[in-house]
């Protein structure tokens, strides 16, 4: 009996600790700025987010899933990524719309002066400092994203938000884009309070 209860422990035990490593690891912080608050109806275009990674397009890849997040918040009215782009293209001279590096969103925006020539309410703005395989015992997929949700009107910080993640277990790979869309989830999640006091 006594080697059959020991026998349990050990299965249970590795069963835990099997089903601890399926779980990836992952870092939140978020802040809103008190009583502030976008009114329900409010627009707000997602810029390109700042890459700080070596792959070349995290930061279009970023912004594109969290856009698509962006969609589902209530009360907020997302402008299309394509238009977003078109326009800040076009409200550059030449020599700033050439990509450095091969990386088309290689520098940071002025969040606000963006907002003043898209005609948006505010604009979320951010940088990818993780996207890609962290290489250890086994590779893991990484992501982590940072943004800032900006009044144009006076350039208030309403929101700030910090996501990483790194990938999950052992008995299902996670992608990169896997774990972005997760990161991505995570942080429009912490957003949807500062439009929802408004209501």
């Amino acid at each position: 009996m006594g080697k059959d209860m020991r026998a349990c422990a050990a299965l249970l035990a590795a069963v835990v600790v099997l089903a601890g490593c399926s779980f990836g690891r992952i870092n939140s912080r978020d802040f809103a700025q008190p009583g502030g608050a976008l009114p329900a109806g409010s627009t707000v275009a997602v810029l390109p987010f700042e890459n700080l990674t070596n792959h070349p397009n995290a930061g279009q890849i970023a912004a594109d899933i969290v856009s698509t997040e962006l969609y589902g918040v209530e009360g907020l009215r997302t402008l299309e990524v394509g238009r977003v782009r078109s326009r800040l293209s076009a409200g550059k001279p030449a020599a700033d719309a050439a990509p450095v590096d091969g990386q088309s969103d290689a520098a940071p925006l002025d969040a606000q002066a963006a907002g003043r020539t898209l005609g948006v309410d505010a604009v979320l703005a951010g940088s990818v400092s993780e996207y890609g395989y962290q290489h250890g015992l086994r590779e893991e997929p990484v992501v982590g994203l940072n943004a800032r949700l900006v009044r144009v009107s006076d350039g208030a910080v309403l929101w700030t938000s910090s996501q990483s993640e790194a990938g999950r277990g052992y008995f299902s790979r996670d992608s990169v884009n896997n774990v972005a869309q997760r990161v991505a989830t995570r942080m429009i999640d912490s957003l949807r309070p500062v439009v929802a006091a408004a209501r």
